[in-house]
């Protein structure tokens, strides 16, 4: 079976026999989800704001020391 015979036999359903088969088709090609390259994974909102006060904006300040340059 071709694609030309699957296309007329689609085109004599009724129109909402149609839709629903359009539909169906739809759903088994588009898929919405992204896959993430690499592993990265996606932060929510609470630990991306956890990660910047802990990592970037800590009261850690490094002293370098003059003498051991």
């Amino acid at each position: 079976m071709n694609f030309e015979t699957v296309y007329q036999v689609a085109k004599a359903l009724p129109k909402e026999e149609q839709i629903l088969l359009f539909e169906k088709l739809k759903n088994d090609f588009y898929h919405p989800k992204k896959k993430l390259n690499n592993g990265n994974k996606i932060l929510k909102k609470e630990d991306a704001i956890h990660y910047l006060l802990t990592t970037i904006f800590s009261n850690k300040v490094k002293v370098l020391d003059i003498n051991n340059m």
